[in-house]
C-alpha cells in the first residue's frame, strides 16, 4: 500500500460522500493509521489525520 493508497482509504473513511473499503481500512489498523470504532466504523489515528495533511481538511473558502 504506497502513500498515495493510504490517503484515499482515510478519505474513504472521513469523506461521506465516498464509499469505505473494509478491507482497506483493517490494513490502516494494521499500519497505526486508523482505530475501529465500533463494530463496523473506523476513524483516522492522529499518525492517519497527519498523513493526510490538507488533502483531508474541507475545503476553506475565506
Amino acid at each position: 500500500m504506497t502513500d498515495a493508497h493510504r490517503i484515499e482509504a482515510l478519505l474513504n473513511i472521513v469523506d461521506e460522500t465516498r464509499s469505505e473499503n473494509r478491507d482497506e481500512s483493517e490494513k490502516l489498523v494494521v499500519l497505526g493509521l486508523a482505530e475501529r470504532r465500533g463494530k463496523s466504523g473506523f476513524w483516522p489515528t492522529n499518525a492517519g489525520w497527519n498523513l493526510m495533511g490538507d488533502r483531508g481538511r474541507p475545503y476553506d473558502n475565506t
